[in-house]
């Protein structure tokens, strides 16, 4: 079994049983330990459960807004390796935007340089505001507590008179070579931003090519550059290139 059908599976078992344990999980598939706490731990990095001690449980309505230390837990290696190569991009006294994005909170947890930051996300705004070498700008206007960013339309509309030296946006849905957003005030947000880029550089995890949301704001080729764990799949690639 891939482990795509494991986690569909695991999410139907929790939502019968509320909590599953690991041992439950290595007799049920008859797998590894670290095979079953990888499965765990992707779940909970996708927000779609919450670790507990020897396994995990169901999200209540509280457990929505995971808290900034549970967000900086989520760095996988694939996460801290994108920023790595991100940073390459950042040079001094420059103008950058950064998205809602937990690989962008690891962005924003390793810049070193004195630059001028722009940012709709609460967590990177918490991270940036310990950094005295950042010009911190964040924006306001209503929180929307799943996504955790910030949005009102006279906050966005500042962004259109913002040069920025690169963009980095993150993506919940890369299928079929469309970037793609949950909210669309969100999502509205960023295509203000891609106008006044001068480099607009996609951070996504090669598991966002097979996810597809709500809100589109165009298509990879309108960016520059994507940096990705690995690189796609043929089937991947032949998907995004057939219409070009």
């Amino acid at each position: 079994m891939y482990q795509e059908q494991r986690l569909e599976e695991i999410l139907k078992l929790l939502r019968v049983g509320n909590v599953l344990t690991t041992e439950q999980m290595i007799e049920h598939f008859q797998v590894s330990r670290d095979t079953v706490r990888r499965d765990f731990a992707k779940l909970s990095q996708a927000g779609k459960v919450k670790r507990v001690h020897g396994g995990i449980m169901q999200l209540s309505s509280n457990d929505e807004i995971v808290s900034f230390n549970d967000r900086l837990d989520e760095f996988s290696d694939a996460k801290k390796h994108i920023a790595e190569l991100a940073q390459m991009f950042i040079q001094v006294q420059g103008t950058y935007f950064f998205d809602v994005s937990t690989t962008i909170l690891k962005l924003a947890q390793i810049v070193d340089k004195k630059v001028t930051i722009y940012t709709h996300s609460l967590d990177n705004a918490i991270m940036l505001s310990g950094n005295p070498e950042i010009n911190l700008h964040a924006l306001g206007g209503e929180f929307f507590p799943k996504n955790r960013f910030f949005y009102s339309l006279n906050e966005a509309e500042i962004l259109k008179h913002i040069n920025f030296d690169v963009a980095f946006i993150g993506a919940a849905g890369l299928k079929d070579g469309q970037v793609s957003f949950e909210d669309q005030e969100d999502a509205y947000i960023k295509q203000l931003i891609m106008k006044n880029a001068k480099v607009k550089i996609l951070l996504a995890e090669n598991v966002k090519f097979t996810k597809k949301s709500t809100y589109s704001i165009g298509e990879l080729v309108d960016f520059d550059y994507l940096i990705t764990d690995i690189k796609p799949s043929a089937e991947v690639m032949a998907a995004i290139t057939v219409k070009y």
